[in-house]
């Protein structure tokens, strides 16, 4: 099955519906799938709104399929590493407003691309959305963490990074993570609702102020691009960024040496 389902709604509204696996974890494959969608999308002088959405119900994306980071080679590692930055990058710049329909939990990279988007709508319950790198023992790239900085405040990123607390809708909400809560019931028809506002635009502020809301932080993610790349390689090396994936495979707590 293709990792992703391109569904257009009207010829101004474009959903992309991941559909991976149960848990919508991103293998390469997936990262470069992704990026060549937006890419052929990009362009489209129509389109006015992304909604990214989800196929399953339990999860939107838990982010990094791990087997894709255990086991592997530095040149496969990097590899991985460079293309899930870019494939992220090309999303935060993709040229008109996005929107991230979370339906169940957002994990890790999946809260990131749920971060890069411009607006970020939550099932009320049964799901959490949280950066959780931390708890199996890896780093998090400054790229998303100065975007999410600017979102929810230095102290309150602060507290999510370093504890990788997984949030529930509510909270996220009350901290500025997300922008709406609906049930699971009406959250498609309510992000459709919105997307079908924002789909009214003409195409000069469309992408205008996609452009001006975005392009402050291009030249920033260009000089950070391979900064990023080399610590995040070097920790999934690492013993304990090793059995920080091999725990998500095996699905217990990870044992870590320091």
């Amino acid at each position: 099955m293709n990792p992703f389902a391109e569904i257009f709604h009207g010829d101004r509204i474009l959903e992309i519906k991941m559909q991976s696996n149960e848990k919508n974890t991103f293998d390469y494959e997936a990262f470069v799938l992704f990026e060549q969608i937006l890419k052929k999308h990009a362009n489209n002088p129509n389109l006015r709104v992304l909604l990214f959405t989800s196929a399953q119900t339990q999860f939107f994306s838990n982010g990094i399929e791990p087997t894709l980071m255990y086991g592997k080679t530095e040149e496969d590692v990097r590899k991985s590493v460079e293309q899930l930055l870019k494939t992220a990058q090309t999303y935060f710049h993709f040229p008109v407003p996005t929107i991230a329909v979370v339906n169940g939990h957002c994990m890790a990279a999946g809260a990131v691309f749920a971060l890069f988007s411009d607006y970020r709508y939550m099932v009320d319950k049964g799901a959490r959305i949280g950066f959780s790198e931390a708890i199996v023992g890896l780093n998090f790239p400054s790229i998303p963490t100065i975007v999410l900085q600017d979102l929810v405040g230095v102290k309150v990123a602060r507290d999510l990074l370093y504890t990788g607390k997984q949030i529930k809708g509510p909270e996220a909400k009350e901290i500025g993570l997300v922008d709406e809560l609906f049930s699971a019931e009406s959250l498609f028809g309510e992000s459709l609702k919105f997307a079908e506002s924002l789909s009214k635009l003409t195409n000069n502020s469309s992408r205008g102020m996609k452009t001006a809301l975005r392009e402050p932080y291009r030249k920033k993610m260009e000089s950070l691009f391979q900064i990023d790349a080399d610590l995040f390689v070097k920790v999934i090396l690492s013993h304990d960024g090793q059995e920080g994936f091999l725990s998500l495979i095996e699905k217990r707590r990870p044992k870590f040496l320091t």
